[in-house]
């Protein structure tokens, strides 16, 4: 896209309401402000993926792939709404936006606190899902209303601000779990957005950038079906069968829809995105850096809260006789029932065996936080905004390409060691510094690459490529977890059976292999985004807050 250049002090520059005069303890208490309230996306992620076996406990009739809803849901609704959402920010205001979503969001965690309805869960879960948009549309806010000299800064800290989250999430999740019920995890939801909406009222000024466009209805419908397709294929095809014709026909309506959706856009007077920015090689670069990056991080996430609430160790052993003694007992039952004479379920154990490994942690939720998250999110936390002030001096794409190499490294590690606290403890510390380097990095270069009239609905494309990462990789985790259960083996005379333990409770423990295979995945997905990160070359040179729009 070619544009003419507009320096910060340009007379004709776009009226967004910065706030160029204030102080910096303004500047600070605004960021804080906007970053508090957007806070509770990585509290809904963080209390689901750490706590989705507790959850699943209180509902014993659904899989592991059905738990797996709870994730992908909030990321079909919040990647369907996302672009939408960004572009009526653009037209209507950025904070009215946020502000609705994050109170609709409260509502959702509401319906989940009180149901006892699966359906009903995944309605909430969806209601939840609004307030994604809300944490990408921050960014734009960010970006009209701070002090030129601030904007990198201020945007990686809200992009590093969501480690403050997955540092309080988990310790919240794990004291309340540990004292209440998974329900109280809502409730916090509930309580942490009505806190901090506040601020963001009363605080925070509204920008004054207005695009004088109808909200195109037509585009919106396509782009969001078009998200939707993908993101269900994504998000179910491991449980459906990914080649099935009928799991298909949802990528490829998708597919269809989004190309109808880009031809349409081309031909109307006011389409809700620039096709010539869709058509960016830059932009895209950074869209697949997203879905990327984010799939990593989200998936390791996912599968370690899985391993350290697992029983391992001794406990696996108890849980492996436990099965073993039930097989029997029942067993024996049948054998007496049609021999007409008593048999002891001690007669027939040695016929039957558990194959497999349980290489859980056994902690709490509270447990592992302590002994492994914090130490990861005061990494994330200093990284992020450090990758901000340097991005000035050595632009975007060193920092991100760390980011991928640290995620390489880490999944690597991780495939070959996780059988103690320990070594989860020292990995980890490479993924919060790669997670810090992309939250430091990618927002910014979405500042970079757009001008601040496509900054919402660019954010929101930025968004809904973040769901597709976040539904990839907990759909593929889940898909590599029903694939490799553990196996009751049944050796009796005139009867061999090798029996799936893959459903009810023992769907949520899966064989070691689950868990190498989904590292060894991941590491290969961010060999990928170092490859795109490579190609990122418009960010080698120091960012400038936007100027060059």
């Amino acid at each position: 896209m070619t544009t003419t250049p507009v320096g910060v002090e340009d007379p004709g520059e776009i009226d967004t309401g910065r706030l160029e005069n204030i102080s910096r303890r303004r500047v600070i208490w605004i960021v804080i402000a906007i970053v508090a309230s957007t806070e509770i996306v990585p509290f809904h992620f963080a209390f689901i993926g750490l706590a989705a076996r507790l959850i699943g406990a209180s509902f014993p009739e659904q899989t592991a792939g059905d738990l797996t809803w709870m994730t992908t849901v909030y990321a079909i609704v919040g990647g369907v709404a996302m672009p939408v959402l960004g572009k009526l920010s653009d037209v209507i205001g950025k904070k009215k936006v946020i502000l609705a979503c994050l109170v609709t969001s409260m509502i959702g965690c509401v319906i989940c606190a009180v149901t006892s309805s699966w359906p009903v869960m995944l309605v909430g879960r969806g209601l939840q899902g609004l307030a994604f948009p809300a944490l990408f549309v921050s960014y734009g806010l960010i970006r009209d209303l701070m002090p030129r000299r601030h904007l990198n800064m201020a945007i990686a800290l809200a992009g590093g601000g969501t480690g403050i989250g997955a540092v309080l999430g988990p310790l919240a999740g794990g004291f309340l779990t540990d004292h209440y019920s998974w329900r109280s995890l809502f409730w916090f939801c509930v309580v942490w957005t009505a806190v901090t909406v506040a601020p963001l009222v009363f605080f925070v000024p509204e920008t004054k950038l207005r695009v004088q466009a109808k909200i195109d209805l037509v585009g919106a419908a396509l782009l969001g079906a078009g998200i939707g397709g993908v993101l269900i294929y994504l998000s179910e095809g491991g449980n459906w069968g990914w080649g099935r014709t009928t799991t298909l026909l949802w990528l490829i309506g998708g597919v269809v829809l989004l190309v109808l959706f880009y031809i349409w856009e081309s031909f109307i007077p006011e389409p809700i995105m620039d096709p010539k920015l869709l058509r960016a090689p830059r932009f895209l670069g950074i869209l697949s850096a997203a879905f990327l990056s984010v799939g990593t991080l989200q998936g390791l996430s996912y599968v370690l809260g899985y391993l350290s609430e697992s029983p391992g160790g001794a406990a696996g052993d108890a849980i492996k006789q436990q099965v073993v003694a039930g097989a029997a007992t029942q067993a024996a039952a049948q054998a007496s029932e049609q021999m007409h004479m008593p048999i002891t379920a001690q007669m027939v154990t040695p016929y039957f065996s558990v194959n497999g490994h349980l290489p859980g942690l056994n902690l709490t939720l509270l447990q592992f936080t302590v002994q492994t998250l914090l130490a990861m999110s005061v990494v994330y936390v200093v990284v992020a905004p450090l990758c901000g002030w340097l991005s000035t001096r050595i632009g975007l794409q060193k920092p991100y390409i760390v980011s991928t190499i640290a995620f390489i490294v880490a999944a690597l590690l991780y495939a070959n060691f996780h059988n103690s606290v320990w070594q989860v403890a020292l990995i980890i510390l490479i993924v919060g510094l790669g997670a810090g380097a992309y939250l430091g990095t990618l927002p910014n270069m979405v500042v970079e690459a757009v001008p601040e009239k496509q900054q919402g609905i660019s954010a929101g494309m930025f968004g809904a490529f973040n769901s597709f990462g976040t539904a990839a990789a907990t759909a593929a985790t889940g898909a590599i977890m029903a694939a490799n259960p553990l196996i009751l083996h049944i050796n009796a005379p005139g009867h061999i059976e090798d029996r799936p333990l893959n459903v009810g409770p023992m769907a949520q423990l899966p064989d070691e292999a689950a868990y190498t295979n989904s590292f060894y995945m991941f590491a290969g997905t961010s060999v990928v985004a170092f490859i795109v990160a490579l190609c990122l070359r418009h960010f080698n040179r120091p960012s400038t807050g936007g100027t060059a729009f």
